[in-house]
């Protein structure tokens, strides 16, 4: 991949390389690291990117209401990615805020495109992360492949839709002929980016 000629070149191609992947549903950037603060750390896990709105700056993913990543972002109100390419050799760190959206219009809209196998990810009798005595599926008896959407309907009260806006983020490209850092950050709608310290 060729160097970038200004730091908001970099951005803007940060931006298109997340709006393909969900767009496409492939690539390393498609299922990035989300971090939130626990009580005494940080907490990771991998999520799927769904969407992007480079207009609005903003990355969603979807997850179920009762998992604890919920509870911390309620309380912080903000998200942190990590985006690694490992064949482009690029490093995306963005953070900024978010909102949750539970059994509203724009959970509903989102809802309604996923098929039985999607749904089931909010079907489980137990919140993620219940202690299990045998592994298995949680999900109720008369869930199958080929149930109806109808059917699926009460498994939309745990079903959540994470929105994060981007306030701010550090780039960093390593290239052979020498690396390239960009931090950047927004101002209202103003993109302010510059150059760092690889």
């Amino acid at each position: 991949m060729e160097k970038f000629s200004s730091p908001q070149k970099m951005v803007h191609a940060a931006w298109h390389l997340l709006f393909k992947a969900a767009a496409t549903r492939k690539g390393p950037y498609q299922t990035p690291v989300a971090a939130t603060l626990g009580a005494h750390t940080a907490e990771q896990r991998v999520v799927v990117l769904r969407e992007v709105s480079i207009a609005q700056r903003r990355l969603t993913f979807f997850t179920d209401a009762r998992s604890a990543k919920v509870e911390a972002l309620q309380e912080q109100g903000a998200l942190s990615w990590l985006f690694w390419d490992s064949r482009k050799k690029i490093q995306m760190r963005m953070s900024g805020a978010v909102a949750l959206n539970l059994q509203n219009e724009h959970a509903r809209a989102y809802w309604e495109k996923l098929p039985v196998q999607g749904r089931s990810s909010y079907a489980g009798l137990q919140p993620p992360g219940t202690p299990l005595l045998h592994q298995g599926s949680t999900l109720p008896e008369y869930w199958t492949a080929g149930m109806s959407l109808e059917m699926t309907e009460p498994a939309f009260a745990n079903f959540m839709v994470v929105q994060c806006q981007i306030e701010k983020g550090d780039l960093l490209h390593l290239h052979p002929e020498g690396h390239q850092r960009a931090v950047f950050s927004y101002e209202g709608e103003e993109l302010r980016a510059i150059w760092a310290a690889p």
